[in-house]
């Protein structure tokens, strides 16, 4: 690598909400996982096997939270993705038949039978074992860092009255990725990157080293960075903090802007589910509800009604020419940023399904960035962990060496607080303290406190510190344990975020307030049972815990009983 190589790390968050419904046979909702699997996990997968089997140098962070690894681990989940599948494949069958001779829409139906018989054969014996064994092959070749999340991706910015509960939320996120994936994180994704000041106090007591902030995150950090968000800063507690590079990341993902929108690419909302009335399809439906199917035969063709067929090939052909367009845009991009800063880092930072579910090409675009920057070597992807752990590594010498030179009495004639901002500052480590900020519209936790969701607030607000005082003072009164156990894991999965988002986006909103009313009801009657006010019910119990069996090995007093400082 020559000293002109710039630096770009690619970070893609992988999370689903927990969607498990084993009291029905079929479950709508539960194809937001299979869709993911089949669309995006699978597909970048392949691309990590295609790079690796060609010795294509490549590199990149992806969070895997604990709510998607446990849907991963998960052997009802395997089976009914393995259905899922199945189906699809049944009626491509149909659909090859019924569009044979038809030389637009024949070619797409054999594209799609050759995709999910792909699919089908990698997933048939392990499920979504099977991407937890692929992700952890290329991590142990050193290709993926892969980083954890807080428990059920609860904001943590709305529970900063109760930080037993964000504590808990990041210890059983740490134990997941330990339990599911054999490996202690050393990274966090912190859910939809909100933070505020202490949360790095949190992070380092638990051995995690470095996040990820939006933008202004770090360009209003106190001091103010030199380098804006193309060098991480070292926050109080030493945790080092990455900024996202706005231009690179809209870029990929904006639709009128970025890539997604160009003609050739696949149209989204165009679904077979929608476009055809047919018997073949019933199976695919739910309770003769039309649904997407995954099965999408036009291009985005332009802004109007017509749309041509989708040709795979040639959208293959642009992805990998964008993909190039943009390792040409981030040299560009590196080579300006060297002029002021001495090693930029450009941070881009998306949502994984946006690559293969949303858009596409998008896997197939990674797969051009990656042999584009192996070709030519004038930027280089690298992993979060690499540069954090660089930059402590700097920053402990530094702090070795100014203290050394106060004990001599060395402050090379100036203050000595000038002097230990001079030495940050030769070594590249800027020490500040980072903003109160998220991402998302905003960028200050507007979309998920707001006229539209805020009434769940003080009912989560109320049942954590419920649970905490219990748990911290009344512990000798509770009679079952196994029942107070169930009522952290329901506390948990009322605060996930996607429950606010859901809210005040508009999207599944009937399906979101379900979820958490089920979760309050369910977390406040454990309570009840397990004090003893309410009579103990084993078939209720047995039923709900059965549902939402998520995190297994929980103990409500180790979690939620201990004093936080």
């Amino acid at each position: 690598m020559n000293n002109k190589t710039g630096k770009w790390i690619p970070v893609l968050h992988f999370h689903l909400p927990f969607v498990r419904h084993p009291e029905s046979p079929k479950y709508l909702e539960e194809e937001w996982y299979f869709e993911a699997v089949t669309e995006t996990y699978l597909p970048l997968l392949e691309v990590f096997e295609n790079l690796e089997r060609d010795n294509v140098d490549y590199r990149l962070t992806m969070s895997l939270t604990p709510t998607l690894l446990s849907m991963m681990n998960d052997d009802l989940l395997s089976e009914r993705l393995g259905e899922y599948v199945r189906l699809r494949l049944k009626v491509l069958d149909e659909e090859a038949f019924r569009t044979e001779g038809d030389p637009d829409f024949h070619p797409v139906t054999l594209f799609y039978r050759q995709r999910y018989k792909n699919w089908y054969e990698r997933i048939k014996n392990g499920g979504g074992k099977y991407l937890i064994n692929g992700f952890l092959s290329h991590y142990a070749k050193g290709y993926l860092d892969i980083i954890t999340s807080a428990a059920t991706h609860g904001f943590l910015m709305s529970m900063v009255g109760e930080p037993e509960a964000i504590t808990a939320q990041i210890e059983v996120g740490i134990e997941t990725h330990k339990n599911i994936l054999g490996v202690t994180p050393t990274g966090i994704w912190l859910p939809e990157c909100g933070y505020t000041g202490g949360f790095d106090a949190i992070l380092e007591r638990h051995g995690l080293k470095y996040t990820f902030l939006d933008r202004h995150g770090i360009e209003l950090a106190e001091p103010e960075p030199p380098n804006g968000c193309f060098s991480p800063i070292i926050s109080p507690f030493n945790v080092v903090m990455f900024g996202r590079d706005p231009e690179s990341s809209r870029q990929v993902w904006s639709s009128k802007e970025g890539y997604p929108g160009t003609p050739v690419y696949r149209e989204f909302y165009r679904d077979v589910g929608f476009d055809l009335d047919l018997p073949h399809l019933t199976p695919l439906r739910h309770g003769g509800i039309k649904t997407f199917t995954g099965l999408k035969y036009y291009a985005i063709t332009g802004s109007g009604t017509y749309k041509e067929a989708y040709r795979p090939s040639a959208a293959k052909r642009k992805a990998y020419e964008h993909g190039a367009q943009f390792v040409y845009h981030r040299e560009l991009q590196s080579n300006y940023l060297k002029e002021f800063i001495d090693e930029p880092l450009i941070i881009s930072m998306y949502d994984a399904e946006l690559f293969g579910h949303w858009w596409f090409e998008g896997p197939w675009w990674f797969e051009s960035v990656f042999r584009r920057m192996h070709e030519n070597n004038f930027i280089k992807g690298v992993t979060a962990k690499e540069v954090a752990e660089t930059s402590l590594l700097r920053y402990d010498e530094a702090v070795k060496y100014i203290r050394k030179s106060e004990k001599d009495g060395n402050n090379e004639n100036g203050s000595f607080s000038e002097f230990a901002v001079n030495v940050y500052d030769r070594n590249n480590i800027w020490v500040a303290q980072p903003a109160t900020s998220s991402w998302g519209g905003g960028g200050y936790a507007e979309v998920w406190l707001n006229g539209k969701n805020d009434v769940i607030q003080p009912f989560l607000t109320d049942l954590a510190a419920e649970l905490i005082d219990i748990c911290a003072n009344r512990y000798d009164d509770v009679k079952y344990q196994e029942v107070i156990n169930q009522a952290a894991r329901e506390l948990l999965l009322a605060q996930s975020s996607d429950w606010p988002f859901l809210l005040a986006t508009g999207q599944a909103v009937s399906y979101a307030e379900r979820r958490v009313k089920a979760h309050l009801a369910r977390a406040k009657r454990c309570i009840l049972m397990s004090v003893g006010k309410e009579p103990y019910d084993e078939k209720w119990f047995k039923d709900i815990a059965g549902k939402d069996n998520i995190f297994p090995w929980i103990n409500a007093k180790a979690l939620y009983g201990k004093s936080i400082c």
